[in-house]
């Protein structure tokens, strides 16, 4: 009787212990369930920072469409430029966390590496990426070696002209020289107050003078072995730059972008150098009637011609519209659209002997290496450098990198060619005070000061700031 017991006490502890194992294992599927759904939910959600209000439109329509085909959400936040590394960095390692992707210009990754915010950009094959993207642009996004961001959009300077007054751009400031030379002041030239006009107060505008001869840390910019900036042909640009004052006169203490821009499309300037933002504010002007109409130069009669004498067979067909026009004539072909006022041309060189290139600055979307959700990240990083950035230019006025997007103003692929061939800001932190203290010594050489003794002191500057 007593093993009865025994028995139906240890048959009942077994399917205790049974159903005790079931239940564990039950809770035990149910808490991964939970965390596989924290998980998911975490990665359907991502983080943008960025600086530039003026990508509000387009982050904001990308984000949403992300959204539409992908189920990801995105969240925008617009930060303060001061600080922008140190404050990712600190908002990385905080409990609250950082963002997942940030825009930033190429001048800034190399801190952004050295703090751990990067990770390789492997998004793309190759021969992908040779095809997609130019090779100043993967330059541009190269540090330590590696892709470490994707290429987004570019700045850089150019030359302007008026087509009213000039039909081509000048190879050469010599030739501006000798055009303003030989200058008259016709009635249709009334209105200009300046042949050639920039802010020689910013370094951006005025670096193309010896950007051909510096080397800046090499072809991506974060080399400290590679940087020369006292080539004999630098002082040769910065003298023949100081004697531009004495044609040009520009108050570098009074001058600015928005003025120099303004006076060019009030015909007071012929020509001018300007960035990229530029050409969006010529076309607003266009199209808010802005550009004065200027009059017709007087045409001489001919010899044997009376003054408003017409000629054989001009009274006969004037009048006539295009349904009446003689027999077996063409009907008229729709007038095209008038060409725009401005000219885009390279920036020129100084002379035959002495060449420059533009200065550029590439913006690129960087993974943060501190985000929970690396891949969702970069799918997106890929998604408005590449895959939606055709309208980037329409929604935000910024001239993307990839290559073959299109643009109804065919005089946009100057400008791509020119940051092709320009000197991009580097990415050393330690010459991160060249541009502050180039910007003093183009503004002391333009006043007169001597060019050997200013390019020198910088040029000492920064070999200091390099040593180890």
């Amino acid at each position: 009787m007593r093993h009865t017991i025994y028995r139906r006490v240890l048959a009942c502890l077994c399917v205790l212990l049974v159903f005790s194992q079931i239940v564990q294992v039950a809770v035990e599927e149910h808490n991964r369930a939970q965390a596989a759904e924290q998980v998911l939910e975490e990665q359907e959600k991502l983080t943008l920072w960025y600086t530039d209000e003026k990508l509000n439109l387009y982050l904001v329509n990308a984000a949403n469409q992300f959204q539409q085909e992908t189920g990801v959400e995105v969240t925008l936040q617009l930060v303060t430029a001061v600080d922008y590394i140190e404050l990712i960095n600190r908002a990385s390692i905080s409990e609250g966390g950082g963002p997942d992707l940030f825009v930033t210009s190429s001048e800034l990754l190399e801190k952004a590496r050295l703090a751990g915010l990067t990770v390789e950009n492997d998004s793309f094959r190759d021969q992908e990426l040779q095809g997609f993207f130019p090779q100043k642009a993967l330059e541009a996004a190269t540090c330590g070696g590696k892709l470490v961001a994707y290429p987004f959009y570019f700045e850089t300077c150019f030359l302007l002209y008026n087509r009213n007054y000039v039909d081509h751009a000048p190879a050469s400031i010599d030739e501006i020289l000798e055009y303003s030379d030989t200058f008259e002041a016709t009635e249709r030239m009334a209105n200009v107050e300046n042949i050639l006009k920039w802010n020689v107060a910013d370094i951006f505008y005025n670096f193309f003078f010896i950007a051909n001869y510096v080397n800046l840390g090499g072809p991506t910019g974060d080399d400290p072995t590679q940087v020369q900036l006292t080539a004999s042909e630098v002082n040769q640009c910065l003298e023949y730059y100081q004697s531009l004052n004495a044609f040009f006169a520009i108050d570098a203490e009074a001058v600015t972008t928005d003025d120099v821009l303004q006076e060019f499309i009030e015909g007071k300037t012929i020509y001018t150098i300007a960035k990229t933002d530029a050409i969006k504010r010529l076309d607003d002007a266009i199209a808010q009637g802005q550009v004065p109409e200027l009059p017709l130069e007087e045409e001489l009669p001919q010899e044997g011609e009376e003054a408003g004498e017409q000629e054989e067979g001009e009274a006969e067909t004037e009048g006539l519209d295009q349904g009446e026009a003689g027999e077996g004539e063409n009907p008229q072909e729709p007038a095209e659209e008038p060409e725009a006022f401005y000219g885009i041309a390279m920036v020129p060189d100084l002379t035959a002997e002495l060449h420059t290139k533009g200065l550029s600055v590439t913006n690129s979307v960087v993974v943060n290496a501190y985000s929970k959700c690396r891949e969702r990240a970069k799918e997106f990083a890929k998604y408005i450098t590449y895959n939606k950035v055709d309208s980037l230019y329409t929604e935000a006025n910024k001239m993307p990198v990839k290559i073959g997007v299109p643009y109804e103003n065919k005089q946009m692929q100057v400008l791509i060619d020119q940051y092709e061939e320009s000197v991009e800001v580097p990415k050393i932190t330690d010459l991160s005070n060249y541009w502050i203290w180039m910007e003093i010594t183009f503004a002391n050489i333009w006043k007169g000061g001597d060019v050997q003794e200013e390019i020198q002191s910088v040029a000492e500057r920064v070999e200091a700031q390099l040593s180890p």
